[in-house]
This record gives structure tokens, sequence and C-alpha cells, in this order.
């Protein structure tokens, strides 16, 4: 099972992510949007950020969660390429992400995300597998 793809759309750039989990589903969906972004591999686990997000809903949760890892990818110019989670529900999350501070020398910007969309935005489990599909403005 692959942990991402990246989805090509007329207007729009999405990816769906795939998981075991709905952990595993949420960390490779922030994965995918991180990689819209910058190359994973150049990205370092280094430094740990605490988050605590909440939603409505199961994809609620989801699009609050990627805004937040978009939130401080642009104000405060991290990027996160892993993700743990010490809580998990249905409407709430409490995670840790592991990344390092956006450094030109090291990371080369691929595309700018302006917003995490409820555009054919789907959560759901088939066969076993957590499935998510989201759409990004860009």
């Amino acid at each position: 099972m692959h942990s991402f793809r990246i989805l090509e759309h007329t207007a729009d750039v999405g990816f769906e992510a795939f998981g075991e989990t709905r952990p595993q589903l949420f960390a490779n969906a922030a994965r995918a949007l991180t990689s819209l972004r910058v190359d994973l591999d150049s990205v370092a686990a280094l430094e740990p950020v605490k988050l605590r997000v909440q939603g409505p809903d199961l994809p609620g949760l989801l699009v609050n969660w990627l805004s937040e890892i978009l939130y401080l990818e642009d104000a405060e110019e991290w990027l996160f390429s892993s993700f743990d989670f010490s809580a998990f529900e249905e409407t709430s999350l409490d995670g840790v992400a592991r990344g390092e501070r956006f450094s030109p020398a090291r990371h080369r910007l691929k595309s700018l995300v302006k917003a995490v969309t409820y555009h054919q935005l789907a959560v759901e489990k088939k066969d076993g597998v957590w499935r998510a599909r989201v759409f990004v403005d860009v």
C-alpha cells in the first residue's frame, strides 16, 4: 500500500492518502501536503512541534489538521516530515509534527499551497484501508 498519491485535476491539485489506521491516514495526508510544497526527502525530522486540533467530524478534523500544518509552514516557516499522535478521537487529536525550519539552501519550493478545501473531500474506510481525498488551492 502506498502512503499517498498526487491527483492532477483541471484547475486544482490534490492527493489521496492511505492508512491502515486513522492516525496513519492523517500522518500520510500531512506528508502528502508537505510534498506538494517541497521534496519530502529534503526535510529532516529534527524538532518536535506539539499540535492539538479539533473538528466537527472526521472529515472536518482532517481539514483542520492539514490547515494547521499549512499555517505552521506559511506563518512560521516549518516543514514537517514525521507525525505521531498521543490521542486520536473522531473530533480531536493531539500530536507531534517533527521537522525543521525552511532553508533556501536546502529546500526548493515546488508550489505555494494557499488553503485546504472541502472540494470533493472524502474520508472513508474500505476493505480495511482508510482513504482520504483532499484538494487544495494553489
